[in-house]
């Protein structure tokens, strides 16, 4: 009676982990792609000149429009902290 109470808890043993070993058996197969489920990472496409033109020079802003800006930050900024005055400050 023993040897057959054994016997199934080797079995169960057994039987719970296979599972775990197909999972682990996945890995080495897919390189380069992402795991079931999972979406792919998109590639990155480096960055080109249109024309020739350098894109950084024309992105960017005038002194004038860096003032705008700011105090359409600072103003926003002041409609959504308008009732936090001075709390978590030291």
């Amino acid at each position: 009676m023993r040897f057959l109470i054994a016997l199934g808890g080797v079995a169960l043993i057994l039987l719970t982990s296979l599972p775990a070993a197909a999972q682990q058996g996945q890995g080495g197969r897919g390189i380069g792609r992402g795991a079931p489920g999972r979406p792919t990472p998109p590639q990155q496409v480096p960055a080109r000149d249109v024309g020739g033109q350098n894109a950084n020079r024309d992105a960017r802003m005038t002194p004038e429009q860096r003032r705008q800006l700011r105090r359409d930050v600072h103003d926003h900024g002041r409609d959504i902290y308008r009732g936090r005055s001075g709390q978590n400050r030291p």
